[in-house]
């Protein structure tokens, strides 16, 4: 029988694991920038950002999150599942709950490989741009 995963918002609090827990994830996925407990705690709690953790058997096993205005707009900024768990409709899982909760009416992504999982969505594809300071 398969594991039961559980979603549910980014937990930061002195006992939650969270953010070692995501900044493991990130290692394991080869996100160098999201590797420091620190930044992926800043992240997760930042005004307007809105983060879920996927759990299995206690472990988070992927990590989703998005930036909105509350109204209209939301960027998915992040969606990470260790290599162990996915084809599960975990991404989709913690897609559908990072929307939720930036309570927007359409929310834009970027994505580098998961093109498949964002097409079976309600979707518009656009062409965008990813611009870094000093570029």
């Amino acid at each position: 029988m398969p594991a039961t995963v559980d979603v549910r918002p980014f937990e930061d609090s002195p006992e939650a694991t969270d953010a070692l827990e995501v900044a493991r994830l990130a290692t394991t996925v080869q996100w160098p920038s999201l590797t420091d407990p620190e930044v992926v705690r800043r992240v997760s709690t930042a005004p307007g950002s809105h983060a879920y953790v996927a759990v299995v058997d206690g472990a988070v096993v992927a990590w989703a999150q998005a930036v909105g205005d509350g109204v209209l707009q939301s960027h998915l900024s992040f969606v990470a599942v260790h290599p162990d768990h996915r084809r599960r409709g975990i991404a989709r899982l913690l897609v559908v709950a990072v929307f939720q909760a930036t309570g927007t009416k359409r929310m834009d992504l970027v994505t580098d490989g998961a093109e498949e999982l964002y097409r079976s969505f309600g979707h518009k594809v656009m062409t965008g741009f990813r611009i870094y300071p000093g570029a």
